[in-house]
């Protein structure tokens, strides 16, 4: 079966995980506070903040920001459930915008529908990649006094505009799972030119240390392991070249599924503002005899790996204590979530399997289509 992501280890990333663990300084030390120097150097930003996992931080981010109980925040009805789920671990509440139809991120035609008193932070994510219409969401933040975190766990060197993704609102975050462009395995990073807020997510990531067993306000204890911040400086070195690979990967897939009628291939605003964190296609039922489930199905029994990222969030569990979301305004997400599939892409794919992969979506598409 050919898997949907891989990360791009080699020894350098072995040498680096076996420095550390011959070390005495296991816990974030020196080696993330390098990681966290590189990382915001590359992408233009003045703070980095390592911590475990890019759903820790969202939630940082937004302690930091000083989101609490009662507090709103408006978040894309698709896309994983930590960029909704965080606020809840703060009282606050997620309120769920529609994403557009091209680039599948926050639409900014319906943000401010959603904007209530009680809304505190606008979270737009860049759904696999693609950075999402910032100008227009950064317009409707401003005319309100609202401030921007950006989603960007999967937009690592994305761009909109002059600027890296993570790098336009009050701060960004990232996530460094093994599907990303760089993996730690888990971790985080929070992006900011905020000197005060980078410091007080310092301070929230672990425990609000005032001094040693000093604590005055409630934190976290969400520091990246130091193991992590040594793998993520190898990993930073490969990124440009894994997008690079990445681009090249999407580049071919779209010169054949654009040819194919009831396929959807990706939206590509400029190439820059893309890395293909994940390559999705949306297949017309009308134009199949198969729906998106029959596709996922048929593409394994051809050795294919295929998933729906992600579904509608109005409708999973964990959000029902909240008041039910009028779907006629969320009409896009639905759509999306009932067509939508994302294909193997990573940088180590090799040609073969890319081969593979294109004459199965062919020949599924050739088997089906009506």
């Amino acid at each position: 079966m050919i898997p949907l992501a891989k990360p791009n280890y080699d020894e350098a990333e072995v040498e680096a995980a076996s420095r550390i663990l011959s070390s005495d300084w296991l816990i974030s030390g020196p080696e993330t506070e390098a990681f966290e120097t590189e990382f915001a150097s590359l992408l233009g930003a003045k703070h980095a903040v390592a911590v475990n996992s890019g759903s820790s931080a969202l939630l940082v981010a937004q302690a930091a920001l000083g989101i609490s109980a009662g507090d709103e925040v408006v978040v894309p009805n698709m896309t994983f459930v930590s960029t909704a789920s965080a606020a809840m671990y703060l009282g606050a509440r997620p309120v769920f915008c529609d994403i557009t139809t091209d680039d599948y991120g926050l639409d900014p035609e319906k943000l401010e529908a959603c904007i209530t008193s009680k809304t505190k932070a606008i979270l737009p994510v860049h759904y696999a990649g693609q950075s999402a219409q910032m100008d227009a969401i950064l317009e409707v933040s401003q005319k309100h006094g609202i401030p921007v975190i950006e989603d960007a766990a999967e937009s690592h060197l994305a761009r909109f505009g002059d600027s890296f993704t993570g790098t336009l609102g009050v701060a960004g975050i990232f996530s460094f799972t093994p599907s990303k462009p760089m993996t730690t395995g888990e971790g985080g990073m929070i992006v900011t030119n905020d000197p005060d807020l980078a410091k007080r997510a310092r301070s929230i990531r672990s425990f609000c240390d005032a001094g040693k067993f000093q604590w005055e306000s409630l934190g976290f204890n969400f520091r990246m392991p130091e193991v992590l911040g040594a793998i993520g400086r190898v990993q930073l070195k490969k990124l440009p070249e894994s997008i690079r690979r990445r681009r090249s990967i999407a580049s071919r897939y779209s010169q054949v599924f654009s040819k194919l009628d009831g396929v959807s291939i990706p939206y590509v605003r400029r190439p820059e503002d893309h890395n293909f964190q994940l390559y999705t296609v949306r297949v017309d039922p009308a134009a199949h005899a198969i729906d998106r489930d029959g596709w996922i199905s048929e593409l394994a029994s051809r050795q294919v790996s295929s998933r729906l990222y992600f579904p509608t969030l109005h409708q999973q569990g964990v959000f029902s204590r909240f008041p039910k979301a009028e779907e006629s305004l969320l009409e896009n997400s639905l759509a999306y979530a009932k067509t939508a599939f994302s294909l193997p892409i990573f940088a180590t794919l090799s040609d073969s399997n890319q081969d593979a992969v294109i004459e199965a979506v062919a020949d599924v598409h050739q088997k089906f289509k009506r």
